[in-house]
């Protein structure tokens, strides 16, 4: 079982609202943090925290780069855009090559193929992804 407090943890969206409290949280409890962010000056200043540049989830080199070495994942999910998806998988690839075994996703209550709302059947179809990539 992973301890959090001793794994290797990024966050992405730190400079958001969800991914900023999340990263405050793990701070003050004492975790290293990976921040990955596409502007490190607007990275929040956290105890234990790096900032790492990324130009977005679909730049895979950039965030297998970025990922790796860590265990932990929080992935907020990206923006809405007609290749949101893309995104999502490429960034899910880009983890799994770097070596990162968990990944806690920020996705839909109700997530699924059949979903009326786009955004929820391309959660369903990360989560999917996620899934098959062995990640847990």
């Amino acid at each position: 079982m992973l301890n959090i407090m001793s794994a290797k943890i990024a966050i992405t969206g730190a400079t958001g609202n969800i991914g900023g409290a999340v990263g405050l949280a793990l701070s003050s409890a004492g975790a290293e943090l990976k921040l990955v962010v596409r502007d490190v000056i607007r990275a929040p200043k956290l105890a234990g925290a790096s900032a790492i540049a990324s130009s977005g989830y679909a730049d895979s080199e950039a965030n297998r780069l970025a990922l790796d070495g860590v265990e932990l994942l929080f992935m907020v999910s990206a923006a809405e855009a007609p290749d949101r998806l893309a995104q999502h998988l490429a960034f899910v690839d880009a983890a799994t090559a770097a070596g990162v075994k968990h990944i806690v996703y920020t996705s839909f209550i109700g997530a699924s193929a059949d979903a009326t709302f786009t955004l929820a059947r391309d959660h369903w179809a990360t989560e999917e992804h996620i899934k098959s990539a062995g990640l847990s």
